[in-house]
């Protein structure tokens, strides 16, 4: 199953967002109205991340294999050298305002 089968917002939003709870149940009827979730990845304020505008990179890359987890956790730490890494190797744009709100 792809992860924007439950994360829909991936593909075209900043933020990918999380199903709702009945979306969760069509799959695991186990937990009822108590879905276990905890937000993961959490950004600095100045750090602008769009998730659409990195649709062509697999989840996995940041993610890790989500399906292989008995619970998510933080695969790949989201700090500016892992960042500044995946852009200089697929070369991607560099400048501070890519990623950065300047003027703060």
């Amino acid at each position: 199953m792809a992860c924007t089968e439950c994360h829909t917002g991936a593909e075209r939003k900043e933020a990918a967002g999380f199903p709702a709870v009945a979306k969760c149940q069509v799959c695991h009827k186990e937990y009822g109205a108590a879905i276990p979730s905890r937000r993961v990845y959490k950004l600095p304020d100045f750090v602008f991340f769009s998730h659409a505008r990195h649709v062509k990179v697999e989840c996995r890359s940041c993610h890790g294999d989500v399906w292989e987890q008995e619970q998510v956790t933080v695969f790949r730490a989201p700090k500016m050298k892992e960042c500044v890494d995946c852009h200089k190797e697929r070369h991607a744009a560099e400048r501070c305002n890519v990623c950065h709100e300047l003027g703060q």
